[in-house]
């Protein structure tokens, strides 16, 4: 794609990102907020009625970093968050979306630059929509850490300052104030209001997790704050624990913290100190991996306890599949894994037991792209808030079908259809976590040699995605008029939607340089003209709307006429001995195969198979439920297209038999003395003080003293990596003097943590089976893979005071 002058984009994006869709119908502004939430003492207020709520973070709404490098997210991305977090019951959504300065993207990317009215646009937008769906905002007006949207350090940098000086110096204050005001008095295009007039916002926050915020500061800033906007709430708060100065400042409503990992007994002993001080108590940021009914039960019956917002709500991607992000706490509905569903559940759980949870039927999807894998159609649909799963189904003739069985997740997109072939007409059906079909998409045709490009123009990036499509944003030009072009071989026929009475033309190009007029029909808010087979189109159009979506039919780049080749079985090799039960298949590629299909059996003609998986499109599966250990097995691949199959050879494989004898992890028999044992278990510097010690007999003598941190630990690294697989669990002996509160074993498999932890240490040998592990509540969450054991920690915790533990036999105990 050709680069644009951010000039050029801005004009293209009003042009294009901004208009509503021709085909939906356009968000309706009108805001549900049509009160202001209050305070009175430690309680929010609704009409009357105390507010409690069920809430989530979505940070990125105003720029986003998670798609394509920084930019704005699209306005899609934007309603599918805020819908998505509408769909699970909550009713209060936290946003960084005005912590934006210091670079060219942002509001305030310099003092000397001024303000980015650019910026704004997202901003608007998610405020608007937030009120049309009945969300309410808790803004942050910086942060304290220098992320990709600014900082607070953006306002000492410019003076040359250490950070601490932005509550300290005079002029730093005076810009931060300046940021502030302008903001707090910005008029919203979409909804007529000032953000200061508008009931979404509920909540200003003087920043995320601000570390060195001091009573004058405070006192001062919040002066400020009330008298430019004076019925919205105040919020402050700082990373982990509660502020006492928030606490002082009678002009501070909420009190905001923060938890990774979060316990009721934590929260529920934070909330009563808040609410003790007059103030109202909010868990502005607690990790979702924590988010289980054990949790979140007892505390929907605090009612000191208003709201709690978990990090962080994600949505569905432009094109297909959800957002990713990388920081372990990552949220989408209906969940990822079993542990992400488990904590949504959880989540709309506490919103149901708030009263907020109501039923929302799910809108539709959009196909996005049918193209051809071998001459099989590969489907790509954007996927819609509240959906649980969907069904794709298909028509030649006659009645809609079924295209496969059960429902297919956000996460196995794009999905290649096994049967269709010739003509055939696509539509995706939503399914809601109760089983109900939601609106199904737009029905979308292609021949058997074609496929079909649809872009909803959402951004000028999306096109990176699409195979054998180039999209370009060739320019804009100063009078509102504007042109975009796409290349495809074999370009068919065209379809643009459009807002608003545009001027049109539609244009193609064998080459891309030499362009023609083509005729075009126009009706309905579309557009259609024959692309006459050329390799290039281009719309071009004047008019304060225009473009909305595109829709390319071109002929398949690559169809085939003859059956694939064969498969050779690469792993496991064949007459390999010894193979994990739960081994990763692999083969070679086949020239001509649109999918593969894989059969594992334990008998050589491969009847009775106890694997069968079809539609692969890589060459390598992963199973997921173990083979029988010590069992012969055959295995088969078949290389599929368009115009047939064919089977490659049958290969055989033995599984490794269960082990039958414990496998030692540290029996401490190989350390010459203490200071041997201290450099092999390192001690967790962030905690309390913990001495390891060689006990004469070979045991590890932990000397511990809790204080602060309220816990202490070391951890061992294995290298290379043990190898536990077939292993039921960990035996070790434990005996304790001083008695912690909890004994927490860790050890860490493929690079994923998991652990167990014990009310008090037993005087003697313990058995915790693996299945007996989980992780932990900040962490990311993965397999169990044992044959790669990397790390084993002790941790002591509980109230302060001195103690010693002793671990001696650290054993990985076989099947009985």
């Amino acid at each position: 794609m050709r680069s644009l002058t951010w000039a050029g984009l801005a004009l293209l994006a009003l042009a294009v990102s901004l208009a509503p869709p021709a085909h939906a119908e356009s968000p309706d502004f009108r805001s549900l907020n049509t009160r202001f939430v209050t305070r009175t003492e430690s309680r929010l207020d609704l009409g009357g009625e105390q507010f409690r709520f069920a809430g989530t973070n979505i940070y990125w709404l105003g720029l986003d970093e998670n798609v394509g490098g920084v930019g704005y997210p699209t306005f899609f991305r934007i309603r599918d968050a805020l819908d998505t977090a509408k769909a699970m019951g909550m009713t209060v959504v936290r946003s960084h979306m005005l912590a934006s300065t210091g670079n060219e993207l942002s509001i305030l990317p310099s003092k000397e630059e001024g303000f980015n009215e650019r910026a704004f646009d997202t901003v608007d937008y998610a405020i608007a929509y937030a009120g049309s769906i009945g969300i309410r905002l808790v803004l942050p007006l910086t942060d304290e850490w220098s992320y990709y949207h600014g900082g607070h350090r953006d306002f000492t940098d410019p003076y040359g300052l250490p950070s601490p000086a932005f509550y300290t110096d005079e002029r730093v204050i005076a810009d931060y104030q300046a940021y502030v005001e302008h903001v707090m008095h910005r008029v919203n295009p979409l909804t007529g209001l000032a953000y200061n007039a508008d009931p979404t916002i509920m909540a200003w926050e003087f920043g995320n997790e601000l570390e060195g915020m001091t009573l004058d500061w405070l006192t001062a800033n919040t002066a400020r704050f009330r008298q430019w906007a004076p019925r919205q709430l105040i919020a402050a708060g700082r990373r982990f624990d509660i502020d006492p100065d928030t606490l002082a400042v009678p002009g501070i409503d909420i009190v905001d913290v923060h938890y990774y990992p979060p316990t009721a007994e934590r929260v529920r002993a934070d909330a009563a100190t808040v609410t003790g001080a007059g103030k109202v108590y909010l868990a502005g940021e607690y990790a979702s991996t924590s988010a289980t009914k054990d949790l979140l039960t007892p505390l929907a019956g605090d009612r000191n306890v208003t709201g709690l917002l978990s990090w962080s709500l994600f949505g569905h991607g432009d094109r297909n599949g959800f957002v990713q992000h990388d920081d372990g706490f990552t949220l989408h509905y209906p969940g990822d894994d079993e542990r992400m569903r488990a904590s949504v559940e959880a989540q709309m759980a506490f919103a149901e037991q708030l009263g907020d949870g109501r039923p929302v039927r799910v809108g539709p999807p959009l196909i996005t792209q049918v193209g051809k894998r071998a001459g099989l159609n590969e489907l790509r649909w954007r996927g819609t808030a509240g959906a649980s799963g969907y069904v794709v189904e298909h028509r030649s003739h006659g009645r809609w079908t079924s295209a496969h069985e059960g429902t297919l997740s956000d996460n196995q997109t794009p999905w290649i259809d096994p049967v269709a072939r010739g003509d055939v007409t696509y539509r995706v059906v939503p399914v809601d976590r109760h089983g109900r079909r939601g609106h199904a998409s737009e029905p979308m045709r292609v021949t058997g040699a074609q496929i079909v490009l649809i872009d909803p123009l959402q951004t000028t990036g999306l096109a990176s995605g699409h195979e054998n499509v180039t999209i370009t944003p060739d320019g804009a030009r100063a009078d509102g008029s504007a042109w975009m072009s796409w290349s495809s071989p074999g370009l068919r026929r065209v379809r643009f939607d459009l807002a608003g009475r545009p001027r049109v033309r539609v244009q193609v190009s064998d080459d891309g340089s030499g362009w023609r007029t083509v005729p075009h029909e126009s009706g309905n808010g579309q557009v259609t003209a024959d692309a006459e087979g050329a390799g290039h189109v281009r719309v071009s159009w004047s008019g304060r709307t225009g473009l909305t979506r595109a829709t390319l039919w071109s002929a398949d780049p690559a169809p085939v006429t003859s059956p694939p080749a064969a498969s050779a079985p690469l792993t496991p090799a064949p007459g390999a001995q010894g193979v994990l039960g739960s081994p990763a298949f692999s083969w070679e590629p086949a020239a001509g195969a649109g999918y593969y299909t894989l059969t594992v059996s334990g008998h050589a003609d491969l009847s009775d198979p106890v694997l069968s998986a079809t539609a692969l499109t890589t060459t390598e599966y992963a199973t997921t439920g173990g083979l029988e250990p010590g069992v012969t097995y055959y295995w088969q691949v078949t290389a599929v297209n368009a115009a047939g199959r064919t089977s490659g050879s049958v290969a055989s494989f033995t599984t490794r038999p269960l082990p039958t004898a414990p496998a030692v992890v540290d029996d401490f028999s190989s350390y010459a003395d203490s200071a041997h044992l201290a450099r092999t278990y390192v001690r967790n510097a962030n905690g309390d003080q913990i001495t390891p010690r060689l006990q004469p007999g070979k045991a590890m003598r932990l000397d511990y003293s809790l204080g602060s941190a309220g816990y202490a630990g070391v951890t061992r690294t294995f290298s290379p990596s043990l190898d536990l697989w077939g292993h039921q669990g960990l035996e070790l002996r434990l005996s304790g003097t001083g008695g912690p509160a909890k004994i927490t074993i860790q050890f860490v498999t493929g690079g994923v943590y998991f652990e167990h932890t014990l009310d008090a240490a037993p005087d003697g040998t313990v058995r915790i089976p693996f299945t007996e592990f989980d992780h932990p509540g900040w962490a990311g969450s993965g397999p169990l893979d044992l044959t790669r054991f990397e790390q084993l920690s002790f941790y002591v915790g509980g109230g302060p005071g001195d103690g010693t533990l002793t671990v001696d036999e650290v054993t990985a105990y076989p099947t009985a």
